[in-house]
């Protein structure tokens, strides 16, 4: 957005203007400084939907490209098993045509040819014998064309099954890609209505947005070297860091964004999304809440904190609020929690 087109964004986003909301948000007056921070408030959830459903999307986007490899591959194995039982199957196919042939030109293929020919009880017995292991191997050759040739069959139905859902993957994939880059691009028209509306407001509005600050002692945390402890005091040393959209840190991050970096710190990795961190895990009961634990906000699982202990959560709640330790309940409506 040009520098004076932002301007005249923030002008119109003033006190006593219209804000024109982003995602769910409606257009409506701004009649006073409460309005402004309610509308502020709303654009910053809707915009928060919009970045947990773009991580949604980039979860989904890489199991289809997996899908996709996972396939490609398989429609390669299954086309060289293929072109190998087929060279099997010419190879039996030309030695069981080499007796027929020589059977019709009347070569000694038959016991009672042998028969018929041998002048003594020694050369029928040699005669008998080459005979055997002519009929041996041209039973085994038969067998072997019989067997190779289903086998060719179902190599070659499944290289075109798995050339189908290769073919199929990538496309769901690409759907799938097309839908992702539609939210970042909408997730980005919010940012810049969020930042505008940020610009505009007083210090008392941005005091009243950040809120009050709760003391929480870190020593309340208790020690141990599990994957949840050490996730929570990793979490806690981030306190004062920015909310942007889509981080995960080292310095920055977004609500689901602090979860999956705390917990790497711990040498764990977490799903991207706060509906995805819904997803996994132990469903775990609020009374038994036990620090490390997460607690997913909102009926659609927007948001997402991790809780510390004595009834607090730390979390990256919006734009223009850092990294901060609350009650449980002042982070949102609470959904669930899970354990990992």
């Amino acid at each position: 957005m040009a520098a004076a087109g932002l301007m005249a964004f923030v002008v119109a986003l003033a006190p006593g203007a219209s804000v024109s909301g982003a995602g769910n948000a409606s257009a409506e007056p701004v009649r006073s400084a409460d309005q402004l921070l309610t509308k502020y408030k709303k654009l910053s959830q809707d915009a928060e939907q919009s970045a947990e459903a773009m991580h949604n999307a980039q979860i989904e986007y890489d199991k289809q490209r997996s899908i996709v490899d996972g396939a490609k591959k398989a429609s390669t194995n299954a086309q060289r098993a293929l072109t190998s039982t087929q060279s099997r199957l010419d190879s039996y196919q030309r030695r069981v045509d080499a007796v027929v042939r020589a059977s019709y030109k009347g070569a000694r293929v038959n016991r009672l040819y042998a028969v018929l020919v041998s002048d003594s009880p020694q050369s029928l017995l040699d005669q008998m014998s080459g005979l055997e292991l002519i009929s041996r191997q041209s039973a085994a050759d038969l067998n072997g064309l019989r067997e190779t040739r289903k086998k060719t069959i179902a190599a070659k139905n499944s290289a075109e099954r798995t050339a189908a859902a290769a073919t199929k993957a990538v496309a769901a994939a690409e759907r799938t890609r097309g839908d992702l880059q539609a939210k970042q691009s909408n997730l980005q028209l919010q940012a810049v209505q969020i930042r505008a509306v940020y610009q505009s407001m007083t210090g008392k509005q941005l005091a009243a947005l950040r809120g009050p600050k709760f003391d929480f002692d870190p020593r309340l945390v208790p020690k141990g070297t599990s994957a949840a402890l050490v996730a929570v005091q990793a979490a806690l040393t981030r306190i004062g860091d920015p909310y942007v959209w889509g981080a995960t840190g080292p310095n920055s991050f977004d609500c689901s964004g602090l979860m999956v970096w705390a917990f790497k710190q711990a040498g764990k990795t977490l799903p991207r999304s706060s509906e995805a961190q819904l997803g996994g895990g132990q469903a775990v009961s609020r009374n038994d809440l036990k620090p490390g634990d997460l607690i997913i906000y909102y009926s659609g699982a927007s948001h997402v904190g991790m809780y510390v202990g004595d009834g607090y959560v730390v979390h990256a709640s919006t734009f223009g609020v850092p990294v901060k330790v609350v009650p449980i309940d002042e982070a949102g409506p609470y959904n669930a929690a899970r354990r990992y």
